[in-house]
């Protein structure tokens, strides 16, 4: 029976919170069963409809619905601590390697985070990762594609897990905060102005911060130009 692995991850661009990756893994009649449960790329859904699915995944794996085609998974969280003292690019390969290594699946599907005119060396470069870690590549289909999580159930359940796993973790960090955080992208306003209030105040990072990205830096340079005036 051929094994579908879909890896996808949430949270690339953020400037506070995690990147997580979610790993989906099933068959052919697995990924019927999720066109059928209305699984698409996780930015397509509502956040409601998001946390269903994503429900639905965990309850299905305890009762052991994976035997009957429908699908194992996991995700993997990349702390800003981590994010802030490597490349996003490293740091990316390396979990999907991680992934496939413990699903070890028949066909790899990956949203990849590059341009189209990259994809070529990326495939080629994931290859020879997952063969240097000890995967036998010699029966591995690789698809590496743009929008893979709008075309393969597999990778949309794992865009799933992703941004779920990730939203959580953003509650967590508002409950601790205290007040409003925003979606950790830089194009938030309510980020924004969590983040200049927070420099503000502490005149320091909370563990949650991306410190190294522009936007943490630049917040920094505008609170010390001003204080200078």
């Amino acid at each position: 029976m051929t094994t579908l692995l879909g890896i996808d991850e949430a949270g690339r661009g953020c400037v506070l919170g995690p990147m997580v990756f979610g790993a989906f893994l099933t068959t052919a009649a697995g990924e019927d069963e999720l066109r059928a449960l209305g699984v698409r790329d996780s930015k397509k859904l509502s956040k409601k409809k998001r946390a269903g699915l994503a429900e639905r995944f965990v309850t299905a794996a305890a009762e052991g619905a994976e035997a009957a085609n429908f699908g194992k998974h996991t995700t993997l969280s990349i702390s800003p601590a981590e994010l802030d003292a490597r490349s996003l690019g490293e740091i990316g390969k390396e979990a999907i390697v991680r992934l496939a290594l413990e699903f070890r699946p028949d066909v790899l599907i990956l949203d990849a985070p590059v341009p189209p005119r990259g994809l070529p060396r990326y495939r080629s470069e994931m290859l020879e990762r997952l063969a240097a870690a000890g995967l036998d590549i010699r029966g591995l289909q690789l698809i590496a594609e743009n929008g893979a999580d709008d075309r393969y159930p597999c990778c949309a359940a794992a865009s799933i897990l992703a941004k779920t796993t990730r939203d959580a973790a953003l509650l967590s960090i508002e409950a601790e905060a205290g007040r409003p955080i925003g979606s950790g992208y830089p194009s938030d306003p309510k980020t924004i102005t969590f983040l200049r209030e927070t420099w503000a105040a502490r005149g320091a990072w909370p563990p949650s911060v991306r410190t190294k990205w522009e936007t943490a830096r630049r917040i920094v340079a505008q609170t010390t130009q001003a204080r200078l005036f």
